[in-house]
Parts: C-alpha cells; structure tokens; sequence
C-alpha cells in the first residue's frame, strides 16, 4: 500500500467516525422528543372568597285534596243544568237537578200509606179499648182480647214501615238535585239537560276554594335539613318578573320510591303564600330552599378538585413547572362550588381538572387564566 493510499484511508475512516456520532447525537436528540412528554398546557382558577349557599331546587305542584267527583244518585233524566265549567259555587247550590216528577208520585202516595195505617191503628186501638172493658166485666174471653192485642201491634208495625217508606221517598225526592258539599269551583262537567244517566255516572267535578296548596318531591337524603315552618322561595315561568316566599307547614312520614327514575323521594306542602299570583290548579312551580349560607368564604368550582374517595377532595398545583396533587378540606357544597377550609392558600392558581389526565410530576404550565364567579 502506498502512503498516498493509506492517507485516503485515513480520512475516510475519520469522515465515517463523524458520520457515526452525528447520527447518535440525532437519535438521542429524536429519542428525547419523541419519548419525552412535553409539557402539559392547562388552565386553572384561583382561589377567591365569595358567597355561598346550599340550596335544594325542585319543581311544585299546586294541589287540593278537597277534589270530589259528583255522580248521579239515581237512575234519570237530567231536567236542568245549572252551572258550567269555571264557575264558582257556594255551598248547596243546586248544580243539577233530575226529572223529578215519578218521585214526587211516589213521595205522594207514601204519605197517602202513612195516613191510612194511622187510621187503621186507630180503629184497632180503640176496638183494643172496648174489648179490653168487656174483658174486665168478664163478659168476653181473654183471648178474644189477646187476639186484639195483636191486632194493634200488627197496625203499629204497619204504620212504621209507611212511615219508613215515606222517609225513602222524601230522601229519593232530595237524591234529584245535585248540590254542591262546600264552597268550589267547578273544573270539570260532563252532563247536559236533557241527558239520560244511570245511577253512579259522573256529572260533575269540584275543587274546594279553600285548602290550595303546593306539594313538592324532595329527594330522600335532604330529609334531615327539612323542618316545618322553613322558608321557601317560589317562582313561576307564568309571571317571570315575580317572587314570593312560604312556608313549609306539612312533612310526609314515608318515603316514596319512584319506579320510573328508581329515585327515593318525600313530599312536602307549603302554602300558596300571602303574596302569591292568581294560580291554576295542578300549576308548576318553582321551588327553592335555602338550607344554609355561609358569607366570604375560600370556593373552588367541582371542575377544579377531583374526588379521590367520597367526600375527600385534592387539587392540582404547578410548582418549579411539574404538577402536584395536593388533598384539601372541603365544606360546604353547592350546585356548582365546593367550600375550602383548608390545604391550600387564598390567591393560590389551581389547574381545572376539564383539561385532561394530570398526575404528579407531570410538566405542565398555565395558559389560561380563568375567574370561576
């Protein structure tokens, strides 16, 4: 081998030696890019004072138990119909009234019944009389007057059961008119004069004026913050500018389970409230209970804490640039935020858990500053 060759090695062999560490500093740098997380961009809150209340929201019916159907009493025709639906009505008003011409006949000739036994005990007691005298004077036998006897309390029994007849003619003769048992308003009606019904058909639908009231469903773990006497907010979409409070006045004692969402409820009453629109039977509303409130207060949204066991809470802090779950204690809860007693600082920026998996260590830094109010 000549020099001039064994130079030409050399530099080839340099060029290759190069060549090799410039593709392992490129496979290091690559391996670094491509295996290595890059920082996690996130947003957070921070943590602020604020106003907080716990309040349970359901939706109220208004409601009267005083609903009655009234029905037909006896088999007729519908002579009269006096009121329509909507319209209010005062206890005893006559709403309907049937044919009544039979009963009368038959109230008539009761009474007719009456008059006729009486006459008859009355000749049987006075032939009592007389044979009883001759009885004493021994001038007739004692059973011609047992049999008279008998024939006087036969003739009282007779008057009884016409006088009975007459109190069931009289009572048939008030079944012909339909009244109203209280003060109402008329919801529903379906008869016309001049209908033919039988005994038991429905005529009439009645709500009482007196006795409305709202019925809500709560569910079955506020059970224990619920107390009679406590005040409620109701609003309704029908008068969108309007609030008004009541009070619960009535708790149910059972728990109901309600099939179609498999949920455990109780029901609650309250008034309409002294300030209350005009409302509609079967109405909904707006129900609020304001169960606790707690003023100038450390929150964070549930967005910003995760749930690590039930009722134990941590957040996610950015430290030196890498991610570090911290547990707080938490309080009061709300629709939306969750009280912090303590853990972390007022001020502290804390990264909202929407954003993705974090874990401890993790690089991340902020990009968003968001306010949680």
């Amino acid at each position: 081998m000549t020099l001039k060759q064994s130079g030409r090695q050399s530099i080839r062999g340099y060029f290759k030696s190069i060549f090799a560490i410039v593709v392992l500093v490129f496979a290091a740098t690559a391996g670094y890019f491509f295996y290595e997380k890059p920082p996690l961009s996130v947003s957070g809150v921070q943590l602020q004072r604020n106003d907080m209340a716990y309040i349970i929201r359901v939706t109220g019916e208004v409601i009267n138990d005083r609903t009655v159907s009234l029905t037909a009493l006896v088999n007729g025709r519908v002579e009269e119909v006096n009121v329509a639906r909507g319209d209010l009505v005062k206890k005893d008003d006559t709403l309907a009234s049937m044919d009544s011409r039979a009963s009368i006949t038959r109230l008539q000739r009761a009474k007719a019944v009456v008059q006729q036994e009486t006459v008859r005990l009355k000749e049987q007691q006075q032939r009592y009389n007389r044979i009883s005298e001759l009885s004493g004077r021994k001038l007739v036998s004692v059973e011609a007057l047992d049999q008279v006897r008998f024939e006087v309390e036969t003739a009282r029994a007779a008057v009884a059961i016409a006088q009975a007849d007459a109190q069931m003619s009289a009572l048939e003769q008030d079944w012909q008119k339909l009244n109203a048992p209280f003060d109402a308003v008329i919801i529903d009606k379906w008869t016309e004069s001049g209908q033919w019904v039988e005994a038991g058909t429905e005529l009439f639908e009645l709500v009482a004026i007196e006795g409305w009231e709202i019925e809500a469903n709560l569910d079955a773990v506020d059970s224990g913050r619920i107390n009679v006497g406590q005040t409620v907010n109701v609003s309704s979409d029908a008068f969108p500018d309007l609030e008004w409070q009541t009070q619960i006045h009535w708790i149910g004692p059972a728990i109901e389970r309600t099939a179609q969402r498999y949920l455990n409820t109780f029901p609650v009453r309250m008034g309409l409230g002294s300030d209350a629109p005009e409302l509609l039977l079967g109405q909904q509303l707006d129900i609020e209970i304001v169960i606790e409130e707690r003023g100038n207060v450390l929150s964070l949204p549930y967005s910003a804490l995760r749930e690590r066991e039930p009722g134990v809470f941590e957040v996610a802090l950015i430290e030196q640039g890498v991610i570090r779950l911290q547990p707080v204690e938490s309080g009061l809860e709300t629709d939306t935020h969750v009280e912090i007693i303590s853990g972390i600082q007022e001020g502290q920026r804390v990264v909202l858990f929407d954003g993705g998996y974090l874990e401890n260590g993790r690089a991340a830094r902020f990009i968003v500053k968001d306010d949680h109010h």
